[in-house]
Formats: structure tokens, C-alpha cells, sequence
């Protein structure tokens, strides 16, 4: 099939609700290499400030954006697209809705970390203004380092060369 020939599929955002965490889970599942379990995402879920935004298509939950909005932080949880829902725009789009959402819960920033191994979403956040700040070392339960981001919400987003 030509590129022009391609079916981009239909894709909702919405807030996420606590039905959704069992396909939260399996996407983690798929994509992860030390995923949050169910258990560890209804305890999230439970806690103060905890928000997710979800991209579905049909009735299935595609990607997700956890986060918790802490005062003017906004920490995030995970965030993921399922392989077989990818180069579709949907992490920009939940970006772009995380950062409304929590901004409009008080938030001024988001703070998160990225596995030194994952050069995709780092590019991803680059492209969408974050920074890297630091990186913390043995972070990850295998003794992966992680990257530390953060984006302020009142900084523009660079323009794409």
C-alpha cells in the first residue's frame, strides 16, 4: 500500500478512568522492560492528584499519559503507545493534553524520568520542549540510569526546523 494509501485510524482523547487500568497495564506490559503492574497502577490511581489521559480507538485504550500533580509539579508516572497504534501523533497529542490538564489542577512544570536506553522518547520530548536536568543513576530496578526532564508549561514549544 502506497504511503498516500494509508488508513490513519480514528483516535479519542479522554480522561482516563479506573476501567481503563487493566489496558493501561497490558500496554505497559508489552512495552516496558520492568512494567507497573495492575496492582501498582490502582494504588497510583488511588493516590491524591493521580491523572491520566487516554487515547482510544474504537473502544480500546491505544496510548495512555499518567502523571501526578504535586503543587506546581506535575510528576510523570509512564507514559506509552501501543506498537501497533505508533507514528500516529497520539504521544504528542497526550503530551499536549497532560500538560493542559495538570496546568489547569495548579501545576506549572512537568518532572519525569527517562531510561538512558530510550532515545526515541527523548527525542520526542526534545522536539516538545523538555530538557534533560540530570540524570540519576541506577535508577531503574535492572540499574538502568535514568535521564531526569523537565518542561515548564510557560516556555514555548520549539518550532521544528
Amino acid at each position: 500500500m502506497a504511503q498516500a494509501d494509508r488508513v490513519v485510524p480514528l483516535y479519542a482523547l479522554r480522561p482516563g478512568a479506573a476501567r481503563d487500568l487493566p489496558e493501561i497495564a497490558e500496554i505497559e506490559a508489552e512495552v516496558f522492560p520492568e512494567p507497573l503492574a495492575l496492582r501498582d497502577l490502582e494504588r497510583i490511581w488511588a493516590a491524591p492528584g493521580t491523572r491520566y489521559v487516554v487515547a482510544e480507538g474504537g473502544r480500546a485504550v491505544c496510548a495512555y499519559f499518567g502523571f501526578q500533580v504535586l503543587g506546581p509539579v506535575a510528576h510523570v508516572v509512564s507514559n506509552a503507545t501501543h506498537p501497533a497504534h505508533r507514528r500516529h501523533g497520539l504521544a504528542t497529542r497526550l503530551l499536549r493534553e497532560g500538560e493542559r490538564v495538570a496546568a489547569e489542577a495548579g501545576a506549572r512544570w512537568f518532572l519525569g524520568e527517562v531510561r538512558e536506553s530510550n532515545a526515541a522518547q527523548m527525542r520526542l520530548l526534545r522536539r516538545m520542549g523538555y530538557r534533560e536536568v540530570g540524570l540519576c543513576r541506577s535508577f531503574f530496578g535492572n540499574g538502568e540510569s535514568a535521564r531526569v526532564v523537565l518542561r515548564f508549561f510557560d516556555e514555548p514549544v520549539p518550532r521544528p526546523d
